[in-house]
């Protein structure tokens, strides 16, 4: 009897992985990259979870089945980060240059747009834990949060993948 029961559960299980794997592999076919380009980040940057010291970097914007945005970045040097971004929700632009819009908050800088004119779309991407853009308030003593109006903007071209 227990080697019956025994059985039965593998061959459940067996049933069960062979089904996550054929679903794992349709979610990995259905990403479409649209856009793939080359960046150097001057500084060190926080892009969602993932801090990115200064260097070279590939990206690929591409939209997943059920149609969120996601970016993959790499470093081009050995031991760089390597991660995934989701991105916010997809805008128009009207950006002449693909870029990387990063956001000052202190002394760290955020990445917080990708815009991608060369396929007419811009994303935004969440702020990491933590993070509040501030700014001082001369009616009142101290600072006032504000929603989306940092002190610095810097903008990192991105250069299209001839591939």
């Amino acid at each position: 009897m227990k080697t019956i029961r025994g059985l039965m559960t593998l061959a459940g299980l067996s049933v069960m992985l062979l089904a996550l794997g054929a679903t794992g592999a349709k979610g990995q076919g259905s990403y479409a990259t649209q856009f793939a380009g080359t960046f150097t980040l001057p500084f060190e940057a926080q892009w969602g979870k993932m801090t990115l010291p200064a260097g070279d970097y590939a990206l690929q914007y591409g939209l997943n089945e059920i149609g969120y945005g996601l970016v993959v970045v790499r470093g081009a040097a050995k031991g760089s980060p390597y991660g995934s971004i989701i991105a916010g929700p997809l805008g128009e632009t009207s950006a002449k240059q693909n870029a990387i819009i990063c956001v000052r908050d202190g002394n760290a800088l955020i990445v917080r747009a990708l815009e991608m004119p060369t396929i007419g779309t811009s994303v935004n991407f969440a702020l990491p834990p933590g993070a509040n853009f501030v700014a001082h308030n001369a009616k009142h003593s101290g600072y006032t949060q504000l929603a989306e109006a940092p002190v610095l903007i810097q903008r990192i071209p991105v250069t299209l993948d001839s591939k």
